[in-house]
């Protein structure tokens, strides 16, 4: 083991637990063996997987979205094929048989608190699989896998991360983030290493991963005295799998996580998208083109993955539910769009539009659960008013980056209410309010309007009138959608706007105009300035997000005592 900080302290691990759930199902277990949901596994918190009551299914296929989606359903399926109980008792006499001493499990899921484990025994587990169980690794690390009846899709924010071979995270509210990830990486004069990171009860589970992986490719170095021209690489050696360990003398750094977590960058980036529709002619293209691989439609999109924070609009409801209220445009999309949204990295979305409402408070609330349930933030609607009116926060480097997002196009009848699901509305008497308590519990406030008119290239006065009212209550950056072009940019203030994106992915196929859209790149600093990119993505006839035509940078200084 290279670093190790409170390795044997005893947390819940959430998701992590599907990891063995895998394991002892291929161990016991008949993969070829035909199950039948019941809906008393259905009954599970969670909706990923799209499992049916009745359906028959092979207790194999139930691995794909355990793992890739992290479905809760296919995790009780597979634990009541042999019966609930048994299948517990042999995930712990598992753990005993691999010296897993402090891991326990009370449920196949993880939902459960009394699933517990250390970061050591994680690790142990990691290597475990890493050696005897690599097709299981191998399922964690595809895009998307199809039976006869559905595609799963993998909502591992890890998935884009260079050198990744596999792993589970996994979240509730007693264990925060949790991961086990496995990594290849350069840290020898030849060749790849195999690393294992686990982390429990993390704030941020991908800054703390990639904070481990910088910090070992900086500082250690697998090879022999004779090829290592480094002079800290001769302060300390250590065996390890016949080869030397060559690190600096760790005992000289009173605690070396500070020293990772540390060398923290001064800049948060961002990446802000237009409007995502894959219902209509989306779907029908994913169906034709790309056998029902939502993903398919984010594969060009690698940026992502190097960005802190991607945000779009998400153009309707994500669900199964809900009725049709027939509007001039209705769109419901497919509910495993959101774990495909998760895999490509996207990080937060507004739900603040007017086809939102499209199938009703149901599908809306629905879609928002979802969300939740695939670690994907959400702005500009929740469960009730006072969820909505609070901000999104994400902390990035020690900057606190909050998102809020109003429609200035309705759907007037699902406003958030108090115990009522919905979004938040610009005509929101207390608008000035919410903008200013949501500024106060950040560093930097990013508001989202869907508001302009359709097909229009500028803006109009009174987009002019909520964005500055806006940034006037302490939002510093603008972002808008709804006229499906991209419209003009202005610097007010000490407050950027972008008046509109135009399109990420949608099937508006009549115009050059309507078949490209912004990728905006936002870096904020630590200073308050901004360095702005302005990226122009176009859509191919599968209206998938093909080519990226790089913008440049613009800095942006605001002058002081300009609020």
């Amino acid at each position: 083991m290279i670093l190790a900080k409170n390795e044997e302290k005893i947390f819940p691990i959430a998701s992590v637990s599907k990891l063995m759930t895998a394991a002892v199902s291929e161990d016991t277990e008949d993969q070829n063996d035909i199950t039948e949901i019941s809906a008393k596994v259905l009954a599970t918190e969670g909706e990923n997987g799209d499992l049916r009551t009745g359906e028959k299914i092979r207790v194999g296929d139930l691995i794909y979205p355990l793992l890739l989606e992290s479905s809760n359903d296919a995790a009780e399926a597979i634990a009541a094929d042999s019966g609930r109980g048994a299948f517990i008792a042999a995930m712990n006499d598992k753990a005993k048989d691999l010296g897993l001493a402090s891991t326990a499990f009370a449920d196949p899921t993880g939902l459960s608190e009394q699933n517990v484990s250390t970061a050591k025994d994680l690790f142990t587990f990691s290597t475990y699989l890493k050696a005897e169980k690599p097709d299981l690794l191998a399922m964690t690390i595809k895009r998307s896998y199809s039976n006869k009846k559905h595609t799963w899709f993998n909502n591992s924010q890890f998935l884009g991360v260079n050198g990744y071979e596999g792993g589970k995270r996994g979240y509730i509210n007693e264990s925060l983030q949790t991961a086990v990830s496995l990594f290849t990486l350069p840290l020898g004069s030849s060749g790849t290493r195999n690393i294992g990171i686990t982390v429990l009860r993390s704030p941020d589970r991908y800054k703390d991963v990639q904070n481990i992986l910088n910090y070992l490719k900086r500082n250690v170095y697998y090879g022999g005295d004779a090829d290592a021209d480094l002079a800290w690489v001769k302060q300390k050696e250590s065996p390890l799998a016949g080869d030397y360990a060559l690190l600096p003398k760790i005992d000289a750094v009173p605690d070396i996580f500070s020293t990772i977590t540390e060398r923290e960058p001064d800049t948060v980036s961002m990446l802000f998208g237009g409007d995502i529709m894959l219902d209509r002619g989306v779907r029908n293209s994913i169906i034709k083109n790309f056998g029902g691989d939502y993903s398919a439609m984010f594969e060009h999109l690698g940026i992502f993955h190097d960005t802190d924070i991607v945000f779009a609009n998400l153009e309707g409801p994500a669900s199964d539910k809900g009725v049709d209220r027939h509007n001039l445009y209705s769109f419901r999309m497919d509910p495993s769009v959101i774990p495909a949204m998760k895999g490509a990295g996207v990080s937060i979305l507004s739900v603040a539009n007017n086809h939102v409402g499209d199938w009703g408070p149901l599908a809306y609330a629905d879609t928002i659960a979802r969300l939740k349930e695939n670690e994907i933030l959400y702005a500009g609607g929740g469960t009730n008013a006072h969820e909505a009116e609070q901000p999104q926060i994400i902390e990035k480097y020690g900057m606190k980056i909050g998102f809020i997002g109003f429609s200035d196009k309705g759907p007037n009848d699902l406003a958030a209410r108090e115990d009522n699901p919905g979004l938040l509305l610009a005509s929101n008497p207390r608008f000035d309010e919410i903008v200013q308590n949501a500024a106060k519990q950040v560093d930097f406030l990013i508001v989202s309007f869907h508001f302009g008119e359709e097909y229009e290239a500028k803006h109009n006065e009174r987009q002019s009138y909520l964005a500055h009212k806006a940034i006037d209550d302490g939002a510093k950056i603008i972002i808008g959608a709804h006229p499906h072009v991209v419209q003009d940019f202005e610097t007010y203030k000490n407050g950027y706007i972008a008046y509109s994106l135009g399109n990420l992915i949608f099937d508006q196929y009549f115009s050059s105009s309507t078949m490209q859209g912004m990728l905006l790149g936002i870096d904020v600093n630590r200073d308050g300035s901004l360095v702005v990119n302005k990226n122009i993505v176009q859509l191919n006839r599968a209206f998938q997000p093909a080519k990226i035509i790089m913008g440049k940078d613009e800095k942006i200084a605001f002058p002081a005592n300009t609020q």
